[in-house]
Parts: structure tokens; sequence; C-alpha cells
């Protein structure tokens, strides 16, 4: 009866484990999705009061600032021809789900590249925008972004989000 207890518990650890890597997102879904130019970026979070550092040569964004909230509502949608940002630039924003950084891009160049640690680093720069002008995604493995939006009349902002698959 101990054998077949412990059987049967095995059975379900194994089942259990197999369900969560399967529901797991593969690097190379994530490639395909970035590089086909027709995602969206999802922010969670962002603080307006931290500033983040990263050693030289890494890829990251070196230094920013960043709006507290999460909402699912805020990101960035990218298609062929077509970006379209809502996103909050502080923590009062947040509270009225108000975004300032709310705008659509149509002349934009995208420039892609793979780091060595697997990730995709992702420019985009906006050639109809006053108000942003680069836009910088580092794109991780398990889908998961960093990003800085940065433009001429304000400092940069960082957002951490997911590919939305």
């Amino acid at each position: 009866m101990k054998i077949f207890n412990l059987s049967a518990l095995l059975i379900v650890v194994i089942i259990l484990l197999n369900s969560c890597t399967a529901s797991s997102v593969s690097s190379e879904k994530v490639q395909a999705k970035v590089y086909s130019n027709n995602f969206t970026f999802v922010a969670k979070e962002f603080a307006n009061r931290l500033t983040f550092s990263a050693p030289a040569g890494t890829g990251r964004i070196a230094q920013t600032n960043t709006p507290t909230r999460q909402d699912e509502a805020i990101g960035i949608q990218v298609t062929h021809d077509k970006l379209t940002i809502n996103l909050p630039s502080s923590d009062q924003e947040t509270l009225v789900n108000k975004y300032s950084l709310n705008t659509t891009s149509e002349n934009f160049t995208v420039v892609r590249k793979d780091l060595k640690n697997g990730n995709i680093l992702v420019n985009f720069f906006l050639k109809d925008n006053k108000d942003i002008n680069l836009i910088k995604m580092e794109v991780e493995k398990n889908g998961k972004i960093d990003c800085s939006v940065e433009g001429p009349t304000q400092k940069p902002l960082l957002y951490t989000g997911y590919l939305q698959m």
C-alpha cells in the first residue's frame, strides 16, 4: 500500500511538472514574435523614483527614471507599419488612468541585435513624434521585457513587462 501511495504521488508530481513546462514560453516563439514585428509589450512595473545601472557593454539600459503602479491597459503595440504607445509618464497619471504618452507612430525604423546571453535588443527610432524619439527594449528569452522610452523634452522612463503571446 505504501508503494502504491508513493507511485501515485510520483505520477501527480510528473504531471504537474509537465504542465508547468508546457505552459512556459519557448525562446524560439519569443524570437519569432519579436522578429515578426507584430507584438505587444504589456508594461507591468514602473517606478519614477528609482535609478538603475548596469555594467557597460551588456546592452542593458544604463540609467533612467521610471513612473509605481501596475495596470494591464498600458504598453506598446507593434505592428508592421504602426507603433501605438499608451504609457504613463508619472505616478499621478496611473491614479487617474490617463496617460500622457498616448500616441501612434507610422514613421519609424527598427534595429534589432541578438545579445550574447540570448536576449534581443530592439530599438525603435521614431521620426514623426516630437516628444518620443527612441524606444529601447531588451527582450529576454522567457518573454520578459525591459523598456526605455526617451525623448528630447523628458527624462528617460523605464518600464518592465512582458511580451503578450
